[in-house]
């Protein structure tokens, strides 16, 4: 296939192919966020923690994750709407949830993902009531439940409306002399996701969100990166409209 360059398509097709066609590429860093960074160096994409990375005007992000697996893939992030929640602040959420670890260098830190299937180990739940519509946290244990917190719909809206255009490029993990490479493989371009979508799958628990809130030893403030909406990649079709999965070594 040939590619022309006469729109943000064409254009970052072109550019993901020939990052495909470079082959197996061994990150520089190790974590759980490798394939994702070295995809940004790669495509010298500027890292931002403030807004989504663009190319072309699409959202970009990567994963090593089997095009059927259950592994996730960030949505956005969006905290709770404070005034309504019970607990104020994720200062509150992790003074109060949280655990200490000093071998990482935290008084206290909340790293967590949560779910409507139940419970995790923090005793955090998700509950989504389809009809009002809303998305709460709860705590819940055998001796008692209470309402955490509780996100804006409106402003859960207003995320979901920025995701115009997206582009997932699934990387294969190859293993090159006992390091893992990746290889860039295939990219899923996406279209604006469906609000009533998103409730259906946090409520099935395809949707989830993850807590990244920390305190460090010896402050006094938290630092929250989350909470992350993520979705399953075997749920991305339920979730987003008019998928078009290329594979970047036919271009």
């Amino acid at each position: 296939m040939s590619l022309k360059i006469n729109n943000d398509e064409d254009s970052i097709l072109k550019d993901l192919s020939s990052l495909s066609k470079l082959g197996p590429i061994l990150p520089s860093k190790k974590g759980s966020n490798s394939v994702g960074k070295l995809m940004q160096e790669a495509l010298k994409i500027k890292h931002s923690t403030t807004k989504r990375n663009s190319l072309h005007n699409y959202t970009v992000t990567a994963t090593s994750s089997k095009l059927n697996s259950s592994g996730r893939t960030n949505i956005f992030a969006c905290v709770p709407n404070w005034q309504s929640s019970p607990f104020k602040s994720s200062k509150e959420i992790v003074e109060n949830f949280g655990r200490e670890n000093l071998s990482k260098g935290y008084s206290n830190c909340l790293f967590c993902t949560v779910t409507s299937a139940g419970p995790n180990s923090f005793g955090l739940e998700l509950r989504v009531d389809l009809h009002k519509p809303s998305i709460e946290e709860w705590y819940v244990s055998k001796e008692e439940e209470y309402l955490v917190a509780k996100w804006s719909i409106s402003n859960l809206m207003e995320k979901l409306d920025l995701l115009k255009k997206t582009a997932i490029i699934t990387a294969l993990t190859i293993d090159i002399g006992g390091k893992k490479a990746f290889h860039y493989r295939y990219v899923d371009l996406l279209e604006k996701p469906n609000f009533r979508n998103f409730l259906e799958l946090i409520d099935n628990g395809s949707i989830t969100i993850d807590h990244c809130i920390s305190i460090k030893a010896g402050k006094n403030s938290a630092r929250e990166q989350g909470p992350l909406f993520k979705v399953r990649t075997n749920a991305r079709e339920e979730f987003y409209n008019n998928i078009k999965r290329i594979d970047l070594m036919d271009l």
